[in-house]
C-alpha cells in the first residue's frame, strides 16, 4: 500500500497483518480523492476505523491541515504512529483510541471537522450506527462531507433528512457513500 498523489506520492505505509483486515484498495483510494479532491485541502479530516491510516494519510498529502485518526486497536494506531513518523506528518496528525461509533461523543474536536473518512469493519452494521449518531446527537458541523467506505453486500441506512447522498459507487465487494450533512 503507498500514498497515490500528493507532496508524500509513492511512498510506502506500513500495514497491519491479519485475514479480517481490508485495506481500502489503491483504484478505491484514488477515486474516492478524485471526487472529493476540491474539499481536501486545508480541511481538518477524522480518519474512523483508521487501521494503517491509509485514508488519512493520503488526505494529508493532499493537503489537509490536520487529521485525527482514531481506531480502538492499539496495534492499528501503533502502525499509525510509525507511518505518519515515515511521513513526517507528526505536526499535522493525532491518534486517539476509542470504540466507534459510540465512542465519538467523547471526542469534542469532531466539530471542527470537515471531512469524515469511515471505514468500518464489513459485515457489521458500524457504518449505519456512525450515521445514526451523528444524525441523532448531531456531532457534526454543518455541510460536513462524509465518506463511508462498506460491503456492497449490506446496506448502510442514513437519515435523509439529515444527510445528502452525493456519490454512490460501487467497486467489486466495496460501495463508497459520500454524503454532506445538512441542518
Amino acid at each position: 500500500m503507498r500514498i497515490v498523489a500528493g507532496e508524500k506520492k509513492g511512498l510506502k505505509l506500513k500495514t497491519l497483518k491479519g485475514l479480517e483486515l481490508r485495506p481500502t484498495l489503491e483504484q478505491v483510494k484514488e477515486c474516492i480523492f478524485n471526487m472529493i479532491a476540491p474539499e481536501v485541502g486545508d480541511a481538518v479530516v477524522a480518519d474512523l476505523f483508521c487501521g494503517s491510516g491509509n485514508l488519512g494519510l493520503e488526505a494529508l498529502s493532499r493537503g489537509a491541515k490536520k487529521c485525527f485518526f482514531i481506531d480502538l486497536s492499539r496495534d492499528a494506531l501503533k502502525i499509525v504512529r510509525e507511518n505518519i513518523q515515515t511521513l513526517e506528518f507528526e505536526s499535522k496528525a493525532e491518534t486517539l483510541r476509542m470504540e466507534l461509533p459510540d465512542g465519538i461523543v467523547n471526542f469534542k474536536e469532531i466539530y471542527t471537522v470537515d471531512i469524515v473518512l469511515a471505514d468500518p469493519p464489513y459485515g457489521t452494521p458500524l457504518a449505519s450506527k456512525l450515521l445514526d449518531k451523528f444524525a441523532t446527537e448531531k456531532l457534526i458541523k454543518d455541510k460536513c462531507l462524509i465518506v463511508v467506505e462498506h460491503s456492497g453486500k449490506s446496506k448502510t441506512s442514513f437519515d435523509q433528512k439529515r444527510f445528502t447522498l452525493l456519490r454512490e459507487r460501487k467497486f467489486g465487494q466495496s460501495e463508497v457513500l459520500i454524503l454532506r450533512s445538512k441542518k
